[in-house]
């Protein structure tokens, strides 16, 4: 089994996206992306747009030959739109994908009216039902039934759990529970896995006094999580405010145990755009009628794109590979003869998962025109 995330608050987007892929499956949990549309009164930053784009690439190719997609609920960052706003993914440009695999999505029961219109135009769009997957059991597969998104009492917004079995090794899919509710808690430990990839507290709309109980709810549950399995990856809501970040933070050193972000657990630095998005706009300035424009296509986004990692890496808010500057990826990367991308998600945030990275750890020969990923690209010279 490995598990791959693609898209999560650690990652510059919103989201809780990652795929699992075992023997002869490749499952995709929450194929959806987004960008806050409002953040202390501001718009997707341009870097942030940039980054976004990014990983809704990733996520487009991802699907091309997935055998099942999961779909946890209906909420605009976890699964397909059929009006997407910018920052989002289109029903559109994963259609040909979602029609030639199975799709297991929770049911409309307990749901707010505009997901339950979400999944019916998912439908629709593919002319195929979308059969309620709670409760079930195929294979390596096991849906929970409904359960709260958030806290308990809350009974008309839920989702639904994945649990992914193979060989011994088991995967809990936890969306956006955001560890508020203890039995939520309980039927994840009676699933009794080795790694849990949830959604952590709001903690930005739990700001007044009134709301202690949840925190110190979210908190007890985290610990309690954290002590009972082997790997616990917490991301999403609980990382787009600085004060999340800290908690986090704080939670690794209070269990010592192996809590992770999504950027930790795929041996990458964080970059967490959401938090960040009111100092982006200090840091790199925007024209007033520069989102407008970009809807209008008058505008190109590439020059944030530079200009963001340069201001990341200078003011050190990102971890560079050791190995960048005499890296040849560099190097391709500055004639303009190798995408950007690969500089992006490998050198500029330190991914030990990098192919040349561990060979040059293990002092083995490698060629300059060895991708990240393992793939040779001929025409690098």
């Amino acid at each position: 089994m490995i598990v791959k995330i693609l898209g999560a608050e650690s990652l510059g987007v919103r989201g809780l996206s990652c795929l699992v892929t075992l023997k002869n499956r490749k499952i995709f949990i929450d194929p959806g992306i987004a960008l806050g549309w409002s953040r202390h009164g501001f718009l997707p930053h341009p870097f942030q747009i940039t980054v976004g784009k990014s990983v809704k690439t990733q996520i487009i190719e991802e699907l091309k030959n997935a055998s099942d997609v999961i779909i946890s609920h209906f909420d605009g960052d976890h699964c397909p739109l059929l009006h997407p706003n910018p920052y989002q993914l289109g029903i559109g440009e994963v259609k040909n994908s979602l029609s030639r695999c199975s799709i297991w999505s929770k049911g409309p029961d307990h749901c707010p009216p505009n997901q339950q219109r979400r999944r019916e135009e998912l439908a629709e769009n593919l002319d195929q039902d979308l059969p309620r997957a709670e409760g079930i059991k195929e294979g390596p597969l096991e849906f929970s039934f409904s359960v709260p998104h958030g806290q308990q009492g809350k009974e008309e917004n839920s989702v639904m759990m994945t649990r992914i079995e193979e060989d011994g090794k088991t995967f809990v899919h936890a969306s956006d529970i955001q560890l508020l509710d203890a039995k939520t808690i309980e039927s994840i430990l009676a699933w009794q896995p080795q790694i849990v990839f949830a959604s952590g507290p709001p903690l930005y709309h739990y700001s007044a006094s009134s709301f202690q109980i949840q925190r110190e709810n979210a908190w007890e549950n985290a610990i309690k999580l954290s002590q009972k399995v082997d790997m616990l990856i917490l991301d999403h809501h609980v990382l787009r405010s600085e004060e999340g970040i800290a908690w986090l933070e704080k939670l690794k050193h209070t269990t010592q145990n192996n809590v992770f972000c999504a950027a930790d657990f795929m041996g990458r630095t964080p970059v967490f755009l959401e938090a960040w998005r009111k100092d982006l706009y200090k840091w790199l300035p925007v024209p007033q009628s520069w989102h407008e424009d970009y809807q209008q296509g008058k505008v190109d986004e590439n020059d944030y794109r530079i200009r963001g990692w340069k201001f990341l890496m200078d003011s050190g808010k990102i971890k560079l590979c050791k190995w960048y500057d005499t890296c040849p990826m560099k190097e391709y990367t500055d004639k303009g003869i190798l995408e950007r991308c690969w500089i992006e998600n490998y050198c500029l945030v330190n991914n030990k998962n990098c192919i040349r990275y561990k060979m040059e750890e293990e002092n083995k020969y490698y060629p300059d025109n060895l991708l990240p990923n393992g793939e040779i690209r001929m025409n690098l010279r």
